[in-house]
């Protein structure tokens, strides 16, 4: 998991100066030495919601698509949590995929 870190830096650094809503909690993860499982898991999550965000979702497909598909999954099992369908998350992840099958077909089910 030490490989993520090193890998994911540059690409989260970017997201985090484009996106002022979710910029200061990814900062927050830049500037540690080590990131602790719970640190890549909340840093996942929020890149997950960020995909989901019409001005981010091509910015996150192209910097970060070795965990691009990881993001998608985050969100379909959100849309299912708690028993009930979130229909509102469930049409902003149908949006996102659309923008995203033309330079990621491998995003289609």
């Amino acid at each position: 998991m030490a490989d993520l870190r090193l890998h994911l830096v540059e690409p989260l650094q970017l997201v985090a100066r484009r996106n002022e809503k979710s910029g200061a909690e990814l900062s927050r993860f830049l500037g540690k030495q080590t990131w602790t499982q719970q640190d890549r898991q909340c840093i996942l999550d929020t890149l997950a919601l960020l995909l989901l965000d019409k001005e981010c979702t091509l910015l996150i497909g192209r910097q970060l698509r070795p965990v691009l598909l990881d993001l998608l999954e985050r969100n379909a099992i959100a849309i299912k949590a708690g028993g009930q369908i979130n229909h509102d998350r469930h049409e902003r992840l149908c949006v996102a995929m659309s923008k995203l099958v033309a330079d990621h077909p491998d995003v289609l089910p």
